[in-house]
């Protein structure tokens, strides 16, 4: 049994303290980010969801790499794109509600990416957060919850890229992912072939294990990343958890870790003193330099 349920659930969901923030506010924290970032407002409409995100100023004229050598000793020009992909946001109010929208108080993927000082960089928020809860698109509260790793949801994230692709002539990603946006991230690159590397920041990867230690209802709607390890083999990934997180404890994630693994190209890091919220903001541009 869970013994302080409401501490318990003001963490689970990503909720940097108890206390309430209405979501004007909570528009105004990453929209201060963003701009003092000199990152641009952009939204997507993928049909099912309307997909809010922020760009480096410039982001679409970035990611020019030199000439490259492909494997049929051929060269090409490659054009890529790294893409953040925020965490699962307010999912419930209390005990027994859940959330009427989803926007985080506290956008982690957000603050990783205006850290990050590459050019090429694009920031997406998941279903429904940063909308106004009175014109919200298909805003199903399943999508916060039960189905928040569902195909349509996975879908809507690749209909995106697909549109990058075509708009802008982007032919590479790589995907960073924090907490459940590293589950959207890994189911990503599964299903596509231009995905070339994923990083993780403290991500319940291995989802029905993170139910099963936390004694909540499992994720039955939502895919789980197993049976898509076939789909992972190529592509280079870095997960990284906090030695000191008690929400997402690197524990529930090590039986998959030792199936991805068997891909010389991915590995794991153990921050000894990071928890799930701290300190991954104040350790990112080291991380960065040093992700290798």
């Amino acid at each position: 049994m869970i013994k302080n349920y409401t501490l318990f659930l003001c963490q689970l969901f990503l909720i940097a303290s108890c206390a309430t923030s209405n979501l004007i506010e909570r528009n105004e924290t990453a929209e201060k980010l963003a701009i003092n970032a000199n990152f641009q407002l952009i939204n997507f409409d993928t049909g099912s969801f309307r997909l809010h995100g922020w760009g480096k100023k410039g982001w679409q004229k970035k990611g020019w790499q030199k000439k490259s050598i492909t494997k049929h000793t051929q060269r090409e020009n490659i054009k890529s794109l790294i893409v953040y992909i925020e965490g699962d946001g307010t999912a419930w109010e209390n005990r027994f509600k859940r959330s009427n929208n989803p926007t985080p108080i506290n956008p982690m993927s957000l603050r990783l990416a205006t850290l990050d000082e590459r050019n090429n960089i694009l920031y997406l928020a998941r279903p429904c957060q940063f909308e106004n809860s009175q014109v919200m698109i298909n805003c199903n509260s399943k999508y916060w919850t039960s189905h928040r790793y569902s195909q349509e949801v996975i879908d809507a994230y690749s209909i995106v890229l697909d549109k990058i692709s075509e708009q802008y002539g982007v032919n590479q990603f790589e995907i960073v992912g924090f907490s459940g946006g590293g589950v959207i991230a890994m189911l990503l690159a599964a299903q596509r072939n231009d995905v070339i590397h994923v990083t993780t920041i403290a991500s319940n990867l291995d989802h029905f294990e993170w139910s099963e230690f936390h004694g909540v209802t499992p994720l039955s709607d939502s895919l789980a990343v197993y049976p898509f390890i076939s789909g992972l083999t190529d592509v280079s990934q870095l997960h990284l958890f906090g030695g000191q997180d008690q929400i997402v404890p690197f524990k529930i994630n090590k039986n998959l870790l030792n199936h991805l693994l068997t891909n010389d190209a991915a590995s794991y890091r153990i921050i000894d003193d990071f928890n799930h919220l701290c300190c991954w903001t104040e350790g990112w541009p080291d991380i960065l330099l040093n992700k290798e």
